[in-house]
């Protein structure tokens, strides 16, 4: 087990080595390297082996280390306590801002940010059930996409679906969460990312007015 401590010790260390290191010689690169978009670990360069958290999340690493589902569990923790002694208060504050942002409408299942917005359990149901169905009908899409043999205009529709998941959580949500939520997250960041496929136009930073 003592070995098992050591290994992901290091491993959280090189994610963080890295993407810092990424981040200063390649200063037009937007923040990644490794940093999760939808959860932890899941936007940015680098590819799949060069990802720390993949690796351990895959069943043939796992297998080899040993390691526990309880172990993985506390891998985003132990990320945070790394990367908060390593930024500056005013650059782990804007870091935290773009996680949340990057994380999607699931972001809202976190019971550490439905803590913070005072969430309510009914709240909290009716937001799960607003995602389920959203799930619902982004698998419809890619199964009509399939069907038909193409995924043109797919990313269209799910653009759509996330919008007005988005929209529905906001009306689960009160005047005074919402002002919250605009507090923790800033002022808007977008990633730049290729459309569905690998294709289509890039999108830039642009700060919310």
């Amino acid at each position: 087990m003592r070995k098992i401590g050591v290994v992901l010790g290091c491993l959280v260390i090189g994610l963080l080595v890295v993407g810092l290191a990424e981040g200063q010689q390649q200063p037009k690169k937007k923040f990644g390297g490794g940093f999760g978009g939808r959860g932890f670990g899941g936007f940015g360069g680098g590819g799949f082996a060069n990802n720390p958290i993949n690796l351990l999340n895959n069943e043939q690493v796992k297998k080899e280390l040993e390691i526990s589902e309880a172990q993985l569990e506390k891998l985003p923790d132990a990320l945070d306590k790394a990367v908060a002694e390593i930024l500056s208060e005013p650059q782990l504050k804007r870091f935290r801002q773009i996680r949340l942002q990057t994380r999607g409408t699931q972001v809202f299942t976190d019971a550490k940010v439905a803590a913070e917005l005072k969430m309510s359990e009914e709240q909290q149901e009716n937001v799960k059930s607003i995602l389920q169905e959203a799930g619902k009908e982004r698998l419809e899409i890619f199964k009509e996409a399939q069907a038909s043999g193409g995924f043109q205009g797919i990313q269209e529709k799910t653009t759509a679906l996330d919008k007005e998941t988005k929209e529905k959580i906001n009306g689960v949500l009160t005047a005074d969460q919402r002002k919250q939520w605009r507090q923790m997250i800033g002022a808007e960041f977008k990633l730049e990312q290729q459309g569905f496929g690998g294709f289509g136009k890039k999108k830039g930073k642009k700060d919310a007015e």
